[in-house]
C-alpha cells in the first residue's frame, strides 16, 4: 500500500507544481495570479483529501479481511489441535 500512497502523492505534487508553472507565467494582474494559485490550492487539497479517504477505506478493508483470515487460521489450527489430540 506504501507504493500506492507513493504514486498518489507524487501526481498530487506534479499537479499542484504544473498549476503554479502555468498560473506564474499566465499573463494575469499579481491579484489575478494570487487568486487562481489559491483556488489551484484549494482544488489540490480537496483532491489529496478525497485521495486519502479513498486510501484510508482500502488499508481498513485490507485490515478487515487479514483480521478474517487470521482468525479462520486460529479456528483451523485449533479443530486441528483438538484432533489430533482426541486421537
Amino acid at each position: 500500500m506504501n507504493r500506492i500512497g507513493d504514486i498518489v502523492v507524487s501526481f498530487l505534487i506534479g499537479v499542484a507544481v504544473g498549476s503554479v508553472i502555468g498560473i506564474l507565467y499566465a499573463p494575469t494582474s499579481g491579484e489575478e495570479t494570487r487568486k487562481m494559485i489559491k483556488e489551484k490550492t484549494t482544488e489540490t487539497l480537496e483532491e489529496a483529501n478525497k485521495q486519502i479517504q479513498k486510501l484510508s477505506q482500502e488499508l481498513k478493508h485490507l485490515k478487515e479481511e487479514g483480521e478474517k483470515f487470521i482468525n479462520d487460521l486460529k479456528e483451523k489450527f485449533s479443530k486441528k489441535t483438538t484432533e489430533t489430540k482426541t486421537e
